[in-house]
């Protein structure tokens, strides 16, 4: 199975750094080109130009959206304040003032909230950047995953419509030539009965007979089908990415194959014809899925 992938997709991944976890959240649709958006909560927005380019350099067309969460790994951490050191400085105080008595824990709030203007602004962590590519990263390679398996599935039913094209164009040649040699026999009747008793111009008639049949010969247009069904193959099997390629020969098939259905005015090479161009249609709404 070739190595062919659909746009849409989703993967997920974490990563654990200085106390702090990362989730990352990957989803994909389709989309005619690259439309990446970036979810990032304010501690990690500034790493937002290298999370850009790790994505975009695994995610060549679709709309991408990627969800970036920050969570604390531990209450002490989670709080902002380091309570154990913060016990000691309470501890050194009283000792230095003399006093006496049990330190509670509005006592440590207190003092905690009158140390905040004192802090440093936040700066930025590049543990955190660390943590957040790791996380990207894996789950860019769930996400690849799951396109994969989504782009075999598509390659499966596409191929599977096509040989039943390929079936049904198959029938239409012989159908054709039956088709024009009945057309033929009754435009040479209608002559005759048109001229009957007058002197018939064989070489005119003859003309005029090969010229109809030149215009209701479909064979190139089979043959031109039959040749675009093998491109269409072999694309799927070289993989990568097919979307644009797929669209352009798909559009081509729908050509010859509405050319076929204006030529030939027989019911049955019309049957077969609507049906091409149901699996067409079908396979037109599958390709648009992928990359």
């Amino acid at each position: 199975m070739a190595n062919i992938r659909s746009m849409t997709g989703f993967g997920t991944g974490a990563s654990a750094q200085a106390g702090k976890l990362v989730r990352v959240d990957v989803r994909s649709v389709n989309g005619r080109f690259m439309e990446l958006q970036l979810r990032l909560p304010r501690q990690l927005s500034s790493h937002e130009f290298a999370l850009r380019e790790v994505v975009q350099g695994k995610v060549g067309r679709g709309s991408v959206t990627v969800q970036a969460t920050l969570e604390d790994t531990g209450a002490a951490v989670a709080s902002g304040v380091d309570w154990a050191r913060l016990a000691e400085e309470l501890r050194a105080i009283q000792k230095a003032a003399g006093i006496s008595g049990e330190l509670s824990l509005s006592d440590l709030v207190r003092w905690s909230a009158s140390r905040k203007g004192d802090e440093p602004a936040e700066t930025v962590d590049p543990a955190l950047k660390d943590a957040l590519l790791e996380a990207a990263a894996q789950a860019l390679v769930e996400h690849d995953a799951f396109r994969q398996r989504e782009g075999a599935s598509l390659e499966q039913d596409m191929l599977a419509r096509l040989a039943r094209i390929e079936l049904a164009a198959g029938k239409i040649p012989p159908l054709a030539r039956a088709n024009l040699e009945k057309v033929r026999e009754n435009l040479e009747s209608r002559i005759r009965e048109y001229l009957e008793g007058k002197e018939v111009d064989g070489a005119r008639v003859a003309q005029e007979i090969g010229h109809m049949s030149e215009r209701l010969d479909v064979q190139e247009e089979m043959t031109r089908l039959a040749t675009h069904i093998e491109a269409f193959r072999k694309t799927l099997s070289d993989g990568g990415p097919v979307g644009k390629r797929i669209g352009f020969l798909l559009q081509e098939m729908l050509r010859e194959t509405n050319t076929t259905g204006s030529k030939c005015q027989d019911s049955t090479i019309t049957s077969l014809v609507i049906s091409m161009k149901e699996e067409l249609e079908a396979i037109r709404e599958q390709a648009a899925n992928l990359e």
